[in-house]
């Protein structure tokens, strides 16, 4: 199934993300506000949001290492970033300027990953506005609960809960906003999918008059068989069979063939084509019952006996639809969450714009047009 969850922030708990903002999709007005870093149609993503996540971001490892978490990079002069990769550098030649830069690498990932993550998860708000998918408050209590339970170590208890939420920067609420928020994914998936598995008798009718062969049952045979190197050999076992000896005792003795021998020479659900053809040709004009052989091949001598045969049929429309409608729905499905995918970025990408030095792509619409699958910051110096 497509993947519309905003990229996530590396917390440690299997929630997508959200904000508390409700998109209210209109016109963009003719600039951003002061205090926000984008907007999404009309509604903002402040600059407080940008910074609660930021340490979210910047914390990600803590809660499940207990490792203490650097400092947030702040420009432009990145301080308390330096000051702590003095204490960690790998060499004392490393000099204030290189570490800044690394300072200033580590900020504009940063500056990445939050807005890219805060915007797409109002598109995923507005999409679901647009597309009449919503979640209750009783599933979001639920979901919420369930993750809580299933979470490793699980945070059923509020000491074990509020001990994570110190670790990661976030909030109670927080966590919540983001069950809600893979509800609504997860919902505007399923509509999708749903509208797509809907397959008219005419596509069905289609489908069976041009694909007609994926319907034709073989003819299948039941066979004991021997596999001997010689003739000679081939010439004994078929007399010892005709004395009254047995398939499982001569197999174990006299044959080659690995697969049948092992099964005391029976080979079940054989179809045309799937021996030799000197020996398929052999076998599929048997008669029932009677000891055949040898029949040279180019891997040596078989004899055998026909044990049963299945006569081929042709599946009629009606005992072909059901598997003929689930591989209809099935490209439909594939087709559609590809456009799923492909349209909603395009859709809400046009209708969000980012502020100077919080501009990136693929989210922000004034973003840079970079090459396929690169994303970045621009103008964070």
């Amino acid at each position: 199934m497509v993947r519309l969850l905003p990229r996530k922030l590396r917390i440690g708990m299997a929630f997508s993300a959200a904000i508390a903002t409700a998109v209210i999709v209109g016109a963009c007005g003719s600039g951003i506000p002061g205090d926000a870093v984008a907007v999404v149609g009309s509604a903002p993503i402040s600059k407080a949001d940008f910074a609660h996540w930021e340490v979210v971001a910047n914390d990600a490892t803590q809660a499940s290492t207990g490792v203490a978490a650097p400092p947030v990079p702040v420009p432009p002069d990145f301080t308390a970033c330096i000051a702590a990769a003095k204490k960690q550098a790998s060499s004392a030649t490393e000099t204030t300027a290189q570490l800044k830069a690394l300072c200033t690498q580590q900020y504009s990932s940063l500056v990445s990953e939050v807005v890219n993550f805060l915007v797409q998860a109002l598109w995923i708000e507005g999409e679901a506005v647009d597309r009449g998918v919503s979640a209750t408050n009783s599933q979001v209590v639920a979901a919420f609960n369930t993750q809580r339970k299933t979470s490793k170590p699980p945070l059923t208890t509020d000491t074990a809960l509020n001990t994570f939420l110190a670790k990661s920067g976030q909030t109670k609420q927080d966590l919540i906003w983001r069950t809600r928020l893979s509800l609504l994914a997860n919902g505007i998936q399923l509509k999708v999918s749903k509208q797509a598995s809907k397959v008219s008798a005419a596509q069905i009718a289609s489908y069976y008059a041009k694909n007609h062969s994926q319907f034709v049952i073989p003819t299948t045979i039941n066979l004991h068989l021997i596999e001997t190197s010689t003739q000679a050999t081939a010439a004994k076992v078929l007399s010892l069979l005709q004395a009254g000896g047995t398939y499982a005792i001569l197999a174990a003795k006299y044959s080659i063939d690995p697969t049948s021998k092992s099964a005391g020479g029976e080979l079940l659900g054989v179809r045309p084509g799937q021996l030799t053809p000197q020996l398929n040709a052999a076998v599929f004009k048997a008669a029932r019952g009677g000891f055949v052989g040898p029949v040279k091949t180019p891997f040596g001598y078989y004899v055998f006996t026909v044990d049963s045969t299945t006569p081929g049929k042709v599946q009629s429309l009606k005992e072909a639809t059901t598997t003929i409608r689930a591989t209809i729905a099935a490209e439909q499905e594939t087709k559609a969450n590809a456009s799923l995918q492909a349209d909603f970025t395009k859709k809400w990408a046009q209708l969000t714009k980012c502020a100077t030095g919080f501009i990136v792509a693929p989210s922000c619409g004034n973003a840079p047009k970079t090459p396929t699958g690169a994303t970045g910051a621009a103008g964070t110096g």
